[in-house]
């Protein structure tokens, strides 16, 4: 396991913390006169989550095959909270494997037990102490107009040095794609485009991600162009943890820009809700099997989920008698068919009504 910044150090595509861990386990695998049969790595993932593919994968293989030892650069590499650690290690035990540790002396024998507890419990106080530490240091960041993490497409992070020889971290407009970026709040504005016509004219124009060691440029997706279109970071503004704070980049469109196609946004949005609420395949074909009227259909939504129900019209009016007392609800649970086939038989029942004088 290494994080993502120690797995690309060095222009290599394992960085220089995996080598080293390597060659500790080689050199304890020499020591215990074993030979490694394979070898499992997690590149940029944190111990902190269980849910890594390399842990997985060799709990799956140490199931299925007979090995006497699992060897571990650290115990934190493994996990860094004490019910996973307790989980992994249930799960080494039951297959009869050895849990070894290339810089930490831990064994079977009570005392190695106790050992490996207290500092599994350590690893898990430093974990969370770090987030904790970084949280606070990127509230901070962010309060001084800082930028959080990785910037948006449109920018580039960029590192430099000071006076003092101390190293900075800041961020700078990308001169290949913050131009199309501008174009793209610019043409959405006019309300002529729509954002898969957008994305469309965007790949065709060039734009693309900015390559990583690990992921080659490629064009962008409709859901991260809309997240570009919606991102305040564009205007100068930084959201960060649910709150808008004022940046300290260079913005690359005008607040005023920016919250035209915000409205533009929200409005096709709403139109859009509005027609899937009210659109329905029965809609306008339907009409009551006793007077004859049109069925109407009124939207409900008293838990957050539409129903459509289809009510007679002539039911609502004063002119005509109708013997029915409710409409029949064509939602969950009831089918067009069944509908269809509901008004024929009230249709052969009831006499057609009489019209009042």
């Amino acid at each position: 396991m290494s994080t993502r910044e120690q797995a690309e150090r060095g222009g290599t595509e394992e960085g220089f913390s995996i080598p080293a861990q390597r060659e500790a386990n080689a050199r304890k695998s020499d020591e215990l006169g074993a030979r490694i049969v394979r070898e499992f790595i997690d590149a940029g993932e944190s111990a902190r989550s269980a849910d890594r593919d390399g842990l997985q994968d060799m709990l799956a293989f140490i199931a299925a095959s007979r090995v006497s030892f699992c060897i571990v650069h650290k115990l934190d590499r493994l996990a860094r909270n004490r019910a996973d650690d307790v989980k992994i290690h249930e799960a080494l035990i039951s297959a009869g494997v050895t849990l070894v540790s290339a810089t930490e002396s831990i064994d079977q024998t009570p005392s190695g037990m106790l050992v490996h507890g207290i500092m599994s419990s350590i690893a898990e106080f430093y974990s969370r102490n770090l987030a904790t530490e970084v949280t606070k240091g990127l509230t901070q960041k962010v309060a001084q107009g800082g930028t959080p993490g990785r910037a948006p497409i449109g920018y580039l992070n960029v590192r430099r040095t000071d006076e003092q020889g101390r190293e900075v971290r800041t961020v700078k407009v990308d001169p290949e794609r913050a131009p199309l970026i501008a174009w793209a709040f610019e043409r959405y504005a006019t309300g002529g485009t729509s954002v898969t016509a957008l994305l469309r004219d965007l790949t065709a124009r060039g734009l693309v991600t900015v390559s990583t060691p690990k992921r080659p440029a490629k064009p962008l997706g409709k859901n991260a162009l809309y997240r570009v279109l919606t991102n305040p970071y564009y205007a100068g503004v930084i959201r960060y943890r649910s709150a808008l704070h004022p940046g300290a980049h260079e913005p690359i469109v005008e607040p005023a820009l920016f919250d035209q196609v915000q409205s533009l946004l929200k409005a096709r949005n709403a139109h859009a809700t509005r027609h899937v609420q009210h659109a329905h395949h029965l809609k306008g074909l339907l009409h009551c099997g006793t007077c004859g009227s049109r069925m109407l259909d009124f939207a409900t939504n008293p838990r957050g989920t539409t129903y459509a129900y289809f009510v007679c019209s002539g039911r609502a009016t004063k002119d005509h008698l109708h013997p029915t007392t409710g409409g029949a609800r064509a939602g969950r649970g009831t089918s067009g068919r069944g509908l269809l086939r509901q008004h024929h038989d009230q249709r052969s029942r009831v006499p057609p009504p009489r019209c009042r004088g």
